[in-house]
């Protein structure tokens, strides 16, 4: 339950309104405790007495507490409700954007289903624990005034009540505990169902092409039993703690119909003082259930809270400096010394093992090799998706981990492969290359790329849906708007990533036209599996596990006759060199 305590930060701006609720619970609980006074003297004065006078007075005082009721409950409780949807909304807003910060290891870590379960699901099992603010406030309020009463009603026979504490303060502590246990595997099984459910959705294609249906849906009965035999576990607990906490206060009701059953009789306590007892007695185990419930929701937000702040305590392994340097105009290179990299989840396995190379500014490399030889990893290091784990990179011969992430991603585009788009307008997914571009300045990005023809096509022209990960789009599409956010951003370096690979002809020929204007005065770096696309390249390396092994031009590559030539006699085979 420790883990409820760092809330704190985010529940004190709304201190003012927990007061609020705190200073009504008072009187909230004796108007809820009022109608056992009333009884007594309903029973005695109206019953017993059958004075008709009093008649509309008890009436008119029954609809006048409830209606006090009323306007109290409604502020005691909703001022509650404020707090716990502004803390939902603040630790999920915070959740995301830590989330968003950390590097990109951790999104390789963790599969995204969860990261979706932590941010979206478990924040709202917070909500259960803040909301039972309320009622852990107001009920024992409400007990001690019932419990007060009753003994100045019949002090012995309050007394006979308090034997049931100790085994019910047993029954709460036992469950509590192992419900905790249940519920925090439910909230991981849960997080598995969240992650198959991503997969699922995401991978529709995928899974309908190559019939996986029955694979994903096997997957998914199997964390969904699992998820439900917690959930029956929970269920278990729940089903017996309840009827085994009423069971309980029956043996004490038990001994107060006894026990004050014969003070009646012997007239030591009249049937009004009686009846008034039992009132309150029953309006006392109001409260004591509800303990059991509040246990639940407390304990099931105990657990999402240490998921949660799980998530917190996470800490980005791509730091920036304090004093990090603007990268300013680019002016010369870029260099790469020596520079090894293996990743985080495998350090013990260098992906990449001292590669040196410079591109001056206005040049193209390009990078060859066999699929795994460490090409794609590399392009990452620029921009700093991830770190160097040796040597460095430098631009205009600066250490790229001394300047600001900010300003070295500004003046990096990239377009590659596999092309993200968000379920927007084709404007937007084109603005996601600088923000605060004009409509005029998307247009003329799009009309760079050539991707203003099918644009002007399309239902909505330039404010066209175009469906997650743009879907709607052919593959051609996709990377024209690619390389119409690279045109956006103008960068003055850029990396190209396989960008017309899966391509037909016509949607290649289009897309490397664009990629042909993209490239003129920007310091490009080049990885391509058609090796037409990069012989006019300055300077081609060739990569084989991690190393350049041979580096040159187009033509002196192939006269030396080595892993270049190679790779250009494949090409040819396969109709990739033309």
């Amino acid at each position: 339950m420790g883990s409820l305590l760092r809330l704190r930060p985010y529940v004190r701006p709304y201190l003012w309104l927990i007061v609020l609720a705190v200073a009504l619970a008072i009187p909230l609980a004796g108007i809820r405790a009022s109608p056992a006074l009333l009884v007594k003297r309903l029973v005695d004065d109206l019953l017993v007495k059958k004075d008709a006078s009093q008649l509309i007075w008890f009436t008119g005082t029954f609809i006048g507490i409830f209606a006090l009721n009323f306007f109290v409950r409604f502020l005691h409780t909703y001022s509650l409700r404020v707090v716990v949807a502004r803390v939902n909304q603040k630790i999920k807003n915070e959740l995301y954007d830590h989330v968003m910060g950390l590097s990109a290891d951790y999104f390789t870590q963790t599969s995204t289903g969860v990261l979706m379960s932590r941010v979206g699901s478990d924040t709202n099992y917070i909500d259960q624990g803040l909301a039972s603010i309320n009622v852990v406030i107001r009920e024992p309020v409400n007990f001690a005034l019932l419990f007060g009463y009753a003994c100045t009603l019949n002090w012995k026979l309050t007394l006979i009540t308090l034997v049931v504490f100790p085994p019910l303060a047993m029954i709460f502590r036992f469950s509590g505990k192992k419900l905790k246990k249940y519920i925090q595997q439910m909230q991981e099984e849960n997080a598995r169902l969240f992650s198959t459910l991503q997969e699922s959705f995401s991978g529709i294609r995928v899974i309908k092409t190559f019939r996986l249906e029955s694979y994903i849906k096997n997957r998914f009965l199997g964390q969904s039993n699992s998820y439900t035999r917690f959930l029956l576990k929970t269920a278990i607990l729940e089903e017996i703690s309840h009827p085994l906490v009423e069971l309980i206060l029956a043996f004490a009701i038990a001994g107060v119909i006894y026990y004050g059953g014969t003070l009646v009789l012997t007239g030591q306590m009249t049937s009004g003082d009686l009846v008034g007892f039992f009132t309150a007695f029953a309006m006392m185990t109001n409260p004591l259930r509800q303990l059991n419930d509040i246990s639940i929701k407390l304990h099931t937000a105990a657990g999402a809270c240490t998921r949660v702040f799980e998530v917190f305590d996470w800490k980005s392994n791509l730091l920036e400096k304090a004093q990090a340097s603007p990268v300013g105009d680019f002016k010369s290179s870029v260099k790469l010394e020596s520079v090894r990299f293996a990743y985080p989840d495998a350090p013990e396995r260098d992906v990449l093992r001292g590669i040196s190379f410079e591109v001056q500014k206005g040049h193209a490399v390009a990078l060859v090799g066999a699929s795994g030889a460490g090409k794609s990893s590399l392009v990452t290091l620029l921009p700093r998706i991830y770190d160097v784990t040796g040597g460095r990179i430098l631009i205009d011969g600066k250490d790229i981990r001394d300047l600001s992430i900010d300003s070295l991603r500004k003046n990096i585009a990239v377009v590659t492969q596999d092309v993200f788009l968000f379920n927007d307008t084709i404007e937007e997914n084109i603005r996601c290359g600088r923000l605060g571009a004009t409509q005029e300045e998307v247009e003329w990005a799009a009309k760079k790329a050539h991707a203003w023809e099918f644009i002007q096509r399309a239902p909505d022209g330039i404010k066209t849906i175009i469906g997650d990960r743009g879907q709607k789009l052919s593959g051609g599409e996709r990377q024209r708007l690619s390389i119409a956010r690279a045109f956006l951003r103008q960068s003055p370096i850029l990396i190209l990533d396989e960008a017309t690979s899966a391509l037909d002809a016509e949607s290649e020929r289009m897309v490397q036209t664009a990629l042909d204007e993209l490239m003129k005065d920007r310091t490009t770096i080049v990885i391509a599996h058609r090796l037409s696309t990069i012989r006019h390249c300055d300077q081609i390396l060739v990569m084989k596990e991690g190393q350049v092994v041979e580096s040159g031009s187009h033509d002196v590559l192939l006269a030396k006759k080595g892993e270049y030539a190679r790779f250009h006699f494949l090409a040819e085979t396969q109709g990739l060199s033309s």
